[in-house]
C-alpha cells in the first residue's frame, strides 16, 4: 500500500525549521554544561524553543512511521527500480531518519521543557547522527534522488550537529556552540535546497 498523501514535502520544511530552531537555541539559550540547564532567566525562551521542538518533532515521527509502515521493502512503491533497488530503500531514507530525528526532537523538547538531561540527550543525537553518515554513504553509493549530492550534504550536516552536541552539552566553551550552531545552520541550508525541490516537483513546475 502506497501511501493517499505525499508527506516528504512537508517533512523537508519541518526538517528545515528543526534544524534552524537547534542552531538558534544554541547561541540564544544560556546553557550551563556545569548544571546541565539553562538560566532561569530565558524560561520564557526556554519553554518557546520546547515546544516548537517538541511540535517539529511530534510531526517527523508521526511521518516517519507512517512512511516505515505503508512504504515496506518489497512493497510496489520501489518497483518501478531494478533489484537490488526495488521497494523500501526510501523508507530507510526518508521514514528511518525522521522517525530517529523526530524522537531526539522530543527527547530535547522534554528536556529543554523540563530545563535538564541535555546532556544525556546528546547521546541520543550522536548515535542518530552516526544513522546519518550510513544514509549519506548510501546516497553517494547508489547515486540516491534528484540531487544525490545535496541530500548527501544534508545527511551529514545533520550528522555533524549530532555528533557535535555531545561537546556542546558537555563544555561552556562558546566556540564548541557556534561550530555546532554554524552545522544546525548547514543543515537547515541544505535541506532548504531539498524542500523547494520537493515542492516545486511535487506541484509540477519541475521535472
Amino acid at each position: 500500500m502506497v501511501l493517499p498523501y505525499d508527506f516528504l514535502d512537508s517533512m523537508a520544511w519541518v526538517v528545515v525549521a528543526s534544524a534552524a530552531l537547534i542552531g538558534f537555541a544554541a547561541l540564544r539559550l544560556r546553557y550551563k554544561a556545569s548544571t546541565d540547564s539553562v538560566e532561569e532567566s530565558g524560561k520564557k525562551l526556554r519553554t518557546g524553543f520546547a515546544s516548537a521542538m517538541g511540535a517539529c518533532g511530534l510531526y517527523l515521527f508521526i511521518t516517519g512511521m507512517a512512511i516505515g509502515l505503508m512504504w515496506p521493502f518489497g512493497t510496489p512503491y520501489g518497483a518501478q527500480y531494478a533489484a537490488p533497488y526495488a521497494g523500501g530503500y526510501w523508507n530507510v531514507l526518508f521514514g528511518g531518519i525522521a522517525t530517529l530525528g523526530g524522537l531526539v526532537l522530543l527527547a530535547t523538547a522534554a528536556a529543554l521543557y523540563l530545563n535538564g538531561g541535555l546532556s544525556v540527550v546528546s547521546y541520543f543525537a550522536a548515535i542518530a547522527g552516526i544513522y546519518a553518515v550510513i544514509d549519506a554513504y548510501a546516497i553517494l553509493s547508489l547515486w540516491l534522488g534528484k540531487q544525490p549530492l545535496v541530500a548527501a550534504l544534508g545527511y551529514l550536516a545533520f550528522a555533524a550537529a549530532g555528533i557535535l552536541s555531545v561537546p556542546a552539552t558537555h563544555s561552556d566553551n562558546i566556540w564548541l556552540r557556534r561550530l555546532f550552531a554554524v552545522f544546525a545552520f548547514l543543515f537547515a541550508l541544505a535541506w532548504l535546497v531539498q524542500a523547494v525541490t520537493f515542492t516545486l516537483s511535487h506541484l509540477g513546475v519541475i521535472t
